[in-house]
């Protein structure tokens, strides 16, 4: 498990302007520790250092990093107006830093995946970060961020299969930006199209495997359209080097911005065939958390890692 304290924002009555649950990473860490115990620290490693503007060049402009200085830039991409009237340190400190954080902890899992098997970032799953610049929350294109950096690091060829395994309720556009046209990382998406950021657009034959549902879609049809469709993308994808699996818990049907009717039940029932899957076929993998805005989000995050540990 990778993990920071960090990873929580910091903006006081952020809750009031967002649904999304703030503090929801130290909640699902604190259930693990009173699951586990002292033995949670052999199985984890914090993240201490924030990734840095230098670092993330190698997948954002310059520009956009620059941009990060100003208010008006963090409220575009948490999409919350009211923030341009708070002083810009104060959103670096309580929202920017806590990405930096989660950010550095996705390269963290990515290189020690490639030496293990299956790696947890309690955070990350920035995916709809692009390039020039951040929507829905997302900062950071972490999963690009630490599959460039492996590039660069000669940890993993630009040949080397990768997989994104996408299961946010939202369809990752920003990471589909950095890779739609590089034949060595293959995309599975399954997201609602009826919310932000919308159907992809396009010929469906060109990415058969960027699924889209209807809104309501119930946990029967859920499961049963991702227990068809992973086989086969995972067959069509022979011995990939590494798999990000973006667990996103917004699915849920308490979720106010997922806008499905799955279970809680039959999201944990998602993630163990995911991961069973991945298991078996000895893929290494990293796990991130990615998008969820209920009260159900930090427990499901902690029942994942504890099925990962277990």
């Amino acid at each position: 498990l990778i993990f920071s304290p960090h990873y929580d924002f910091g903006i006081m009555g952020l809750e009031k302007l967002h649904p999304f649950d703030a503090k929801k990473f130290s909640k699902a860490w604190s259930l693990l520790l009173h699951e586990f115990g002292d033995k949670i620290s052999a199985l984890s490693t914090i993240v201490t250092t924030p990734v840095t503007n230098e670092a993330l060049e190698i997948v954002h402009s310059r520009e956009y990093l620059t941009s990060l200085q100003q208010s008006k830039t963090i409220a575009s991409v948490v999409e919350i107006p009211a923030l341009l009237f708070i002083p810009c340190f104060v959103l670096q400190k309580g929202l920017v830093d806590s990405a930096r954080y989660a950010t550095a902890g996705t390269l963290l899992a990515a290189r020690q995946a490639l030496d293990s098997s299956i790696v947890f970032n309690i955070g990350g799953g920035f995916h709809h970060a692009f390039s020039d610049h951040g929507e829905g929350f997302c900062f950071f294109a972490d999963a690009a961020f630490a599959l460039e950096t492996l590039r660069a690091e000669h940890k993993i060829s630009p040949t080397d299969k990768v997989l994104m395994i996408d299961l946010d309720a939202h369809r990752g556009n920003g990471f589909t930006s950095f890779y739609e046209k590089d034949k060595s990382v293959s995309i599975f998406d399954l997201y609602n199209m009826q919310v932000y950021p919308g159907l992809k657009q396009g010929e469906p034959d060109d990415f058969p495997f960027i699924i889209p549902l209807r809104a309501g879609l119930n946990s029967d049809e859920y499961l049963k359209t991702l227990k068809a469709e992973l086989p086969l993308f995972l067959d069509s994808n022979p011995h990939p080097t590494l798999a990000f699996y973006n667990a996103g818990t917004d699915i849920v049907a308490t979720d106010k911005l997922g806008a499905l009717n799955v279970s809680y039940d039959a999201v944990n029932e998602r993630d163990r065939f995911v991961v069973d899957l991945l298991r078996e076929k000895n893929i290494p993998t990293v796990i991130m958390t990615s998008c969820g805005y209920s009260n159900d989000s930090y427990k499901l995050i902690a029942d994942l890692a504890s099925y990962v540990i277990r």
